[in-house]
């Protein structure tokens, strides 16, 4: 499927993104930032350096939810996971180790991380997924490195 820069705009960054300029020193520059990382996101997947896909999961709307998800899922199919991981670009939420090493970043993300972890697995020579839960919506936005 070919998606638009507005589609990722509206329905990817600034779903994940919902709530981060309100933390920000210039809330003004949260808008700019979310279309540049939108701008790059569309680039990367047009490029066909990641793949993106989307998927249907829980609803939860508390942090310590969103990771119960995704920790009692990789036990139930014999995966390990581990939370908090310090992963050179930041502390990811939830690594779990299956077929890739798939990151979890659960509820609000900043756009500038989603940018920073999408070039960051489109440069690894391994299979590399980033997963993005965020908060009151259904929807899991899945991008990986590999087809």
């Amino acid at each position: 499927m070919n998606y638009s820069i507005e589609y990722i705009l509206n329905n990817i960054v600034f779903t994940c993104a919902r709530g981060t300029y309100i933390q920000s020193e210039r809330q003004s520059l949260e808008g700019v930032h979310a279309v540049l990382c939108a701008k790059e996101i569309f680039k990367m997947i047009n490029d066909r350096n990641i793949i993106f896909t989307e998927f249907e999961r829980s609803v939860f709307d508390k942090h310590n939810q969103g990771k119960e998800l995704v920790t009692t899922w990789a036990k139930s199919v014999n995966l390990d996971s581990d939370t908090e991981v310090d992963i050179s670009v930041g502390v990811a939420d939830i690594l779990v180790y299956g077929e890739d090493l798939g990151i979890f970043e659960i509820g609000t993300t900043r756009p500038t991380k989603m940018l920073l972890l999408l070039k960051y697995i489109s440069k690894q020579n391994s299979f590399y997924s980033v997963h993005f839960w965020p908060y009151g919506s259904n929807k899991a936005f899945v991008f990986r490195n590999w087809i």
